[in-house]
């Protein structure tokens, strides 16, 4: 095979859109893990102590990893409004934030395999626009994920890296409390509601009311990204769920069924934390580490 060296930029950029076509890394990527496994010096995006307190429960960071997905999110296919007075769930939207986050929190684990990690801690996951601001590019949508791989001092190694949203602190205090990561989940609700004429009524009101439709739709939001995320949770076997994240977006829209300036709102809920069960020691008790005295005298 030819190296990427002989490369012309053109031949360079297939054959990375190949690997990533593959479930694999592109070629860049590749070359800058190449090279953290060289220097074998790490970085990371924790503090001092972060730091300090993964390596007292035994753990060592390996190198800040990240994952990325580019998605275009404009189609909605069926699931629009339908002109319900009533929330309905935007399947095609959904699926489309939904998968470009896992397709970017993937590739982020796949780098933590790469540097030899156990696991990445204070995983972060932002989504950005992607383009020139342009009606069209609005659509387009980076998700990135960023944290931090750590490797275990001792021998035993997990089958793949776990993610953990928590600070190196509340790792450190999870595993001194007797529990460990079972990885990362994501709860995500996107729902649509049609502007009827009572929330267009409610809205031009000369007095103080609720706009129960506007309630209802996030109240729909939030409990599809609840439900998601505890399913979530039991798909990887966890105890329960430490919720760190949770954060809700709405977008006013032009009704894709309407003929003249109908709006929609969008609601996309969002619920990210790290699943955690309990382990024990042989001995039945977690042990403690010593507590350093200085004398002052």
């Amino acid at each position: 095979m030819t190296s990427s060296d002989d490369r012309t930029p053109e031949q360079f950029e297939r054959a990375s859109i190949q690997e990533l076509a593959a479930g694999r890394l592109p070629l860049r990527a590749q070359r800058r893990l190449a090279t953290m496994r060289a220097d074998q010096a790490f970085t990371s995006n924790l503090t001092v102590a972060e730091h300090h307190a993964i390596r007292s429960v035994g753990f060592s960071p390996v190198g800040q990893v990240l994952g990325s997905s580019v998605y275009q999110t404009g189609y909605f296919g069926q699931w629009d409004c339908g002109y319900r007075d009533s929330p309905v769930e935007a399947g095609s939207i959904r699926q489309a934030f939904y998968e470009a986050r896992v397709r970017a929190v993937e590739r982020m684990r796949q780098e933590c395999a790469g540097l030899g990690g156990d696991g990445v801690i204070a995983v972060r996951l932002t989504t950005g626009s992607f383009g020139d601001g342009s009606e069209r590019s609005e659509d387009v949508l980076e998700f990135r994920a960023i944290g931090t791989a750590v490797r275990a001092d001792g021998g035993v190694r997990p089958p793949q890296p776990f993610l953990s949203d928590l600070t190196g602190q509340d790792f450190a205090k999870l595993m001194s409390s007797g529990w460990v990561p079972c990885g990362l989940v994501l709860g995500l609700g996107v729902v649509i509601r049609h502007d009827d004429y009572r929330t267009q009524a409610q809205a031009r009101s000369w007095r103080n009311v609720e706009m129960d439709g506007y309630t209802s739709l996030v109240h729909a939001a939030r409990r599809l990204a609840r439900d998601r995320l505890r399913a979530d949770c039991v798909g990887l076997g966890g105890g329960g769920v430490v919720v760190r994240t949770m954060n809700l977006r709405v977008d006013e829209l032009r009704c894709v069924r309407g003929r003249n300036e109908q709006r929609d709102h969008l609601v996309e809920a969002l619920a990210i934390g790290t699943a955690i069960t309990p382990f024990r020691h042989a001995g039945g008790n977690v042990p403690h580490p010593p507590l350093p005295i200085m004398r002052l005298d």
